[in-house]
């Protein structure tokens, strides 16, 4: 008998940890398992990808306030009883917090991953994850520094996490395309060196500071493309504008062509204040691009001590210029860590190690099927 496993998450817009499960409800070994997507709050751009790919998805309409929504709670609880669920695998706080809670009320075993590090750790979430995490059958950080904050902020018991590494779909990011034809679809003129950048545009991404980086590197002839969109992408484009580097900039908004935008770049850089494990570093990473990024979350587990890119401390304008000024003009440095990059995505963070890691967390939190 197939083991059903219900998915949980907010939304299912285009962004990281929404990608990850994508991939995996896709990858799952379908002999053994059953997925199924829940959505609390919307669907999202990418349910209807889910469902093309012949995976239920569920949308319960709730979380329209800022107020503790108690019919969330008994509405998944409801689905999972009506669906015979077996494992409800929670992802992202707020469905950690929904899905753990009608997991616990209908009886079912909750595995709960955590995609991000702390860093401002409110202390109501920290009370509130550390009384779920007594009633989760596993809580899967994605990266070792995040096993690190669930333990100090959380009090989760160390034998309760296990560390998967983010992982992904490699031949998702191949594209048969040509550089030179990449290129000309974005208008880059050969002698130019363009950058990208992947992520919403949110606090979180550290966006403002690639800009104000531009502003130092005016006398270099490069575009940055910001693939994404956000609250912030007014205020991003006000900026731009104020520091007389709006013609190095544009907001592409969410894509669906991302691998025929990694085609068409010379560098990646992610100025993120804070993250897990980045899946768009990984997939710039598989795309043989070098990477400039800040130094957080799993950025070391990825790109080592400047082995495989160039790490940068976050919220720092001038070393990210730096970084980006020193590889430049050098085009062989530029090849040679993104071939180095690309291997180490290979052997470490394929989606298929991750699920075989996944699979069995999903069996030790089931021992009675």
């Amino acid at each position: 008998m197939k083991l059903r496993v219900l998915h949980v998450i907010t939304r299912m817009p285009v962004g990281g940890a929404e990608r990850l499960i994508a991939d995996i409800v896709r990858r799952l070994d379908r002999s053994r398992y059953h997925p199924m997507v829940c959505c609390i709050q919307a669907r999202g751009e990418l349910a209807a990808e889910i469902e093309q790919a012949g995976t239920a998805l569920f949308c319960l309409e709730r979380m329209k306030s800022k107020r503790f929504d108690w019919g969330a709670v008994r509405d998944l609880a409801n689905l999972v009883r009506r669906e015979r669920i077996d494992l409800v695998h929670t992802h992202l706080y707020h469905a950690n917090l929904y899905g753990r809670l009608a997991a616990w009320r209908s009886g079912v075993p909750a595995i709960a991953t955590v995609h991000n590090t702390y860093t401002r750790p409110k202390l109501h979430r920290r009370l509130i994850n550390r009384l779920l995490s007594r009633a989760s059958s596993r809580v899967i950080a994605v990266s070792e520094d995040i096993r690190r904050d669930l333990i100090r902020y959380d009090g989760v018991r160390p034998d309760k996490i296990v560390t998967i590494p983010n992982a992904i779909n490699i031949a998702r990011i191949e594209t048969p395309i040509s550089r030179q034809e990449a290129r000309q679809r974005l208008g880059i003129p050969d002698h130019v060196l363009a950058i990208g950048c992947v992520g919403r545009l949110e606090e979180q991404k550290g966006h403002r500071f690639l800009v104000e980086a531009l502003a130092i590197l005016k006398d270099i002839p490069l575009r940055v493309f910001f693939v994404g969109d956000g609250r912030l992408r007014k205020t991003l484009e006000q900026q731009a504008a104020s520091l007389g580097v709006a013609q190095s900039t544009t907001f592409l908004g969410t894509r669906q062509d991302v691998p025929e935008i990694l085609k068409a770049l010379d560098l990646y850089v992610m100025p993120s204040l804070w993250e897990g494990l980045s899946l768009a570093m990984l997939e710039a990473m598989a795309a043989a691009l070098p990477v400039v990024i800040s130094d957080v979350g799993g950025v070391s587990q990825a790109v080592g001590k400047d082995e495989y890119g160039i790490r940068v401390p976050p919220g720092n304008a001038v070393e990210l210029a730096r970084a980006i000024r020193s590889l430049s003009g050098d085009s062989q440095r530029r090849v040679a860590l993104g071939a180095r990059a690309r291997q180490r995505v290979l052997e470490n963070f394929s989606l298929d190690a991750m699920l075989r890691e996944l699979a069995k967390v999903y069996d030790e939190a089931t021992p009675g099927r």
